[in-house]
């Protein structure tokens, strides 16, 4: 009888292990089942005006993504755009590369940024930095209902002069310190026309030719009945000589796991939304300088992100921006925070007559999701409750328990890695 693989959870994570396993496993039969409509919805384009563009700033950066590019070679061309990332603390616009001595005088006396070396572990941040500046920080980019500890991972040390180090074997980590120091120059890497949508629909082909069964609108639901798990959604899932591999994130996933053990804490959610902004009459921005600036501002709450729409987009005759804000109990109105986005990008940018708001228009804005912070000890607790349910289960592997939105190429990191340990072994001993 061909055995049969089904990946639970359709994410590039489960379409990179379903790619190893059609190489290695030929004669394997290899489905992926997801519950959603779209194929890697993360990738799907949103619609703003006349235009479509990618949910939020979205792009490879050279030379950290080796693997994962070759991968999207396969199925489309990629272009490099030369630039670093940028910072904006309150009203300072400044390069993710800039050292200490070209850092804003007023951030170094005010929060008592130090010159020297500072290296500290990710659980030592509070009690080895200033408190003050890092509160400041977070205070800008949402308001309580955003976790203050939940918030570190994104402050520090990526708001702090290059002299401030954390002491991490993590990949992606070690890839901005070297950036941050010079060591690397920074660039990025997008599909010809920008729109990760279209890596999307080059992977739906590739599976397709491989062999590889994708079928979507196909929930899962589990439950466990005299100590075994049951399967609802698809009949092949409860042959128990077939493998299955968990690919849902963990939060989902407890949605669709049926036990009085598993429990979804009631969480406030936020509201995530994307804006396209056109500059008219200008002579320069200086956010033209970098492919995307990363902000924390007190001029503008929630303001995230501003990236180089123009450019992403081969855009070549209008100058536009993408911009990634939340909801702030300090700005209850939308309008009022994106007059208040405005004004703040109004400073970096020199127009060929007088600073006048006429220059600077809202195309649109879309609500993107709703977003949610839940203390880590939570989230631990539901992994840890999780991992319990197919615990002991024959031929049902839950190899990563992803508990929070990661990058691209942590998706094929993740899924090398559980591959090469765990899954390959796995499906060689059962044949």
């Amino acid at each position: 009888m061909k055995k049969k693989v089904i990946l639970i959870g359709l994410n590039l994570y489960s379409i990179i292990l379903s790619l190893k396993i059609k190489r290695d496993f030929k004669n394997t039969s290899v489905t992926i089942l997801e519950g959603s409509k779209n194929f890697l919805n993360a990738y799907k384009s949103i619609k703003i005006g006349k235009y479509r563009c990618n949910p939020g700033f979205h792009a490879l950066e050279n030379i950290r993504s080796n693997d994962l590019v070759k991968l999207f070679k396969k199925v489309l061309n990629l272009k490099k755009i030369v630039r670093t990332r940028g910072l904006l603390i309150g009203n300072n616009l400044i390069s993710f590369t800039s050292k200490y001595s070209d850092w804003p005088k007023e951030i170094k006396k005010n929060y008592n940024l130090k010159q020297k070396k500072v290296s500290v572990r990710r659980q030592s941040i509070l009690s080895s930095i200033n408190n003050k500046y890092l509160e400041y920080l977070k205070n800008n980019i949402a308001d309580k209902r955003v976790s203050y500890l939940n918030s570190l991972s994104i402050l520090y040390p990526w708001f702090f002069s290059p002299n401030y180090k954390l002491i991490s074997n993590d990949e992606g980590e070690i890839f901005n310190q070297k950036i941050r120091d010079k060591k690397i120059k920074h660039s990025f890497l997008f599909p010809e026309k920008g729109l990760f949508e279209h890596i999307s629909k080059g992977l739906k082909i590739l599976v397709k030719k491989k062999g590889i069964k994708v079928k979507l609108k196909n929930p899962v639901l589990f439950e466990r009945k005299n100590e075994q798990i049951i399967f609802n959604g698809f009949q092949d899932l409860n042959d128990k000589n077939n493998i299955k591999i968990i690919c849902i994130p963990i939060v989902p996933l407890s949605h669709a796991i049926k036990s009085s053990k598993i429990k979804l804490p009631q969480l406030k959610p936020i509201k995530f939304y994307t804006a396209l902004i056109e500059i008219k009459n200008y002579v320069n921005s200086e956010f033209d300088n970098f492919c995307e600036t990363i902000v924390s501002s007190e001029m503008a709450y929630g303001l995230r992100r501003i990236s180089s729409y123009s450019d992403v987009v081969n855009l070549n005759k209008r100058k536009i921006y993408q911009i990634e804000f939340i909801e702030h109990e300090k700005i209850l109105n939308i309008n009022d925070q994106l007059n208040k986005i405005i004004k703040l990008m109004s400073n970096f940018v020199y127009f060929k007559k007088n600073n006048d708001s006429k220059n600077i228009k809202v195309i649109g804005v879309t609500f993107v999701r709703n977003v949610f912070s839940p203390e880590l000890s939570t989230i631990n607790n539901l992994s840890k409750k999780t991992v319990n349910f197919f615990k002991n289960s024959k031929n049902i592997l839950f190899p990563r328990q992803i508990s929070w939105p990661i990058n691209s190429n942590k998706h094929m990191l993740f899924a090398q890695n559980d591959y090469n340990k765990l899954i390959k072994k796995i499906i060689k001993t059962s044949e």
